[in-house]
C-alpha cells in the first residue's frame, strides 16, 4: 500500500475546504505518476482511518474526482484512477521561454434587454467597493496608492489574489506571476502581444469570441480554426494541424467554451496538455466564468495542472461586479508576465492601484468571496426559472440545453437569422443585445442579469418580435 498518510498533506490554516485539498493532492500524484493510472484507491474508511479525517470528508474527496473524471467506480470492486489518462512528464521551459517574436460592452438605451451573459451589478457590493476605495484617498495608504508605481499590478491585489486562486483553483501563484489588467481583454491582447509574431499560427474554435479572434489577426498571427463540439474542441482536428505545421499557441475557454457554453472534460485537458509539451506550444485559457457553476464543484483549470509551464491563464473580476469595472488578471510563468509588463507600460502605466488595493481588502474580508456564494445561488435559480420560461414561451421552436453553469445559454432559433430577430426586436424597444456567428440561427442569451419579473417581460416582448419571422 501507498503511505497516504506522507504523501497526502492538509493544510488546516487554508480556507480551501479539507475534502478539495485531498482530491487536489490526489490529482497531483495522480500527475507526477506517483499514482498511477488504474490505481485502485483505498476505501473512504481505510483512508480516513489513515489520515484521521472524517469519512464523509473521504467521500466528498472521492465525489469530486468522480465528478472531474479523475476516477471511475467499477462495482463490487472499488474506485480506481481511470485507466487512459494521458499523463505525461513535466518539461520544464528552462529559465524562460524560447525567444518569441474585454470583451466589448453595449449599453441598454432601450428599457427592456436581453444580453449575451453579465452579472447583475444590483447583487454585486459595489457599493461598498466604492466606499473602499473613496477611504483609501485619505487614509494613511493614501501616498502609496495615489503616487506608487503599480506597473504589475498594486502589490496587496496581487498577494490576496494568490490566496484567493490557491482557495477556489488549487493554483500556486507567486506575486511575479501574476499581472493585474483592466479586464481581461486587456490580458488578451497583452498574452498574444507577448507570444505571437507576424505569421504565427493559432488554433481557435470555428465558433469563437470574436474579440480574441480579431486581436490575433491584428497583432499578425494566422488563425486555424477546428470544430467545436458536445465537449469542447475536436482534439482529432488539433492533432491533425500540429501534424502539419507548427502551432504557437491555442485559445480556448475550457470551462464554459464560448459562446457555445459547452465543458471540456478532464481526458482533453490533459491532452491538451500532453500536446502542448510534445509540439512545443502555449495554451491561452480564458477562464471568464469560472465563479459559476450550479452543478457540484468545477472542473479546476488547465493551469492547475500545467506542470510545463505552457498555460497563460486569464480571469476577471468584471464577471463579478459589473462590465464598466475593469478589472482581470493573468497568470503566467515570471518571465512572460515580465513581457506583458513591459508592453502594458506603453498604454497603462499605472492601472488603477486605488480600485485594485479596495478590491484586495475586500477579498481579504471575505466579502468578494460571499458575494460570489449569493450571486451563485441567485443565477442558479433564475437559469432554471430563465430555461422553464424559454420552453414554455417557444415550445419546439427553440432548442437548447441547460448549462452546468455560466451565466447564458446557447439557443437555436429554428429558422430564424439572428441578425433579423435583433432588429424585429428593436420595433417592439426589445434591445436584444448578443453577437451572431456563422450559425446565423443560434446566439447566447444571458439570465444572470434578469429577475423573474424582467425575465417574463422579455421573454414576451422575444417571442413577440419571434413571431413574424417564422418560416
Amino acid at each position: 500500500m501507498l503511505p497516504w498518510k506522507s504523501i497526502i498533506r492538509i493544510q488546516s490554516d487554508s480556507k480551501r475546504a479539507i475534502y478539495l485539498q485531498l482530491a487536489d493532492a490526489l490529482v497531483q500524484e495522480v500527475m507526477s505518476q506517483r499514482i498511477l493510472s488504474g490505481t485502485k484507491l483505498p476505501s473512504s474508511r481505510q483512508l480516513a482511518d489513515l489520515l484521521q479525517l472524517n469519512r464523509k470528508t473521504i467521500l466528498l474527496a472521492y465525489d469530486e474526482l468522480l465528478a472531474q473524471g479523475w476516477t471511475e467506480v467499477i462495482p463490487y470492486k472499488g474506485t480506481f484512477i481511470k485507466r487512459n489518462l494521458p499523463i505525461t512528464s513535466p518539461k520544464a521551459l528552462g529559465s524562460s521561454p524560447k525567444k518569441l517574436g474585454s470583451r466589448p460592452v453595449n449599453y441598454a438605451t432601450q428599457p427592456h434587454q436581453i444580453n449575451d451573459g453579465t452579472p447583475d451589478y444590483r447583487i454585486a457590493p459595489i457599493e461598498q467597493l466604492y466606499r473602499t476605495a473613496k477611504s483609501l484617498t485619505k487614509g494613511p495608504l493614501s501616498k502609496s496608492v495615489l503616487t506608487g508605481a503599480h506597473f504589475a499590478g498594486e502589490l496587496s491585489l496581487r498577494r490576496s489574489l494568490s490566496s484567493y486562486l490557491h482557495d477556489t483553483r488549487a493554483l500556486t501563484a507567486s506575486t511575479e506571476e501574476l499581472l493585474i489588467t483592466r479586464g481581461s481583454q486587456m490580458s488578451i491582447y497583452l498574452a498574444l502581444s507577448a507570444l505571437l509574431t507576424p505569421g504565427d499560427a493559432v488554433i481557435v474554435g470555428s465558433l469563437n469570441y470574436e474579440t480574441a479572434n480579431e486581436t490575433i489577426r491584428y497583432l499578425g498571427g494566422i488563425l486555424h480554426t477546428v470544430d467545436v463540439s458536445t465537449t469542447g474542441l475536436d482534439m482529432g482536428q488539433i492533432e491533425a494541424l500540429l501534424h502539419k505545421q507548427p502551432i504557437k499557441a491555442i485559445y480556448i475557454s475550457p470551462h464554459h467554451h464560448y459562446p457555445t457554453t459547452v465543458t471540456m472534460p478532464i481526458e482533453q485537458r490533459l491532452k491538451l496538455l500532453e500536446l502542448s509539451q510534445k509540439h512545443d506550444f502555449y495554451i491561452l485559457e480564458d477562464d471568464y466564468d469560472f465563479d459559476y457553476h450550479y452543478s457540484g464543484s468545477p472542473i479546476l483549470p488547465i493551469a492547475s495542472i500545467d506542470q510545463g509551464q505552457r498555460v497563460l491563464y486569464i480571469g476577471s473580476f468584471s464577471k463579478i461586479l459589473a462590465p464598466s469595472i475593469r478589472i482581470g488578471y493573468m497568470y503566467a510563468h515570471s518571465s512572460i508576465i515580465e513581457r506583458c509588463t513591459t508592453i502594458r507600460k506603453l498604454i497603462d502605466r499605472r492601472g488603477d492601484p486605488i480600485l485594485e488595493k479596495a478590491l484586495s481588502l475586500l477579498i481579504e474580508e471575505n466579502e468578494i468571496q460571499r458575494s460570489i456564494k449569493k450571486a451563485v445561488k441567485t443565477y442558479g435559480q433564475r437559469r432554471d426559472i430563465f430555461c422553464d420560461l424559454l420552453a414554455q414561451k417557444f415550445g419546439e421552436k427553440i432548442s437548447f440545453s441547460k448549462p452546468d453553469g455560466g451565466m447564458a445559454i446557447w439557443a437555436h432559433f429554428q429558422g430564424i437569422d439572428i441578425k433579423n430577430l435583433i432588429q424585429s426586436s428593436k420595433q417592439i424597444h426589445l434591445d436584444l443585445n448578443v453577437d451572431t456567428y456563422s450559425q446565423s440561427e443560434h446566439c447566447r442569451l444571458g439570465f444572470a442579469s434578469m429577475t423573474e419579473a424582467e425575465m417574463t417581460q422579455n421573454i414576451d416582448l422575444l417571442y413577440r418580435a419571434a413571431i413574424p419571422l417564422y418560416k
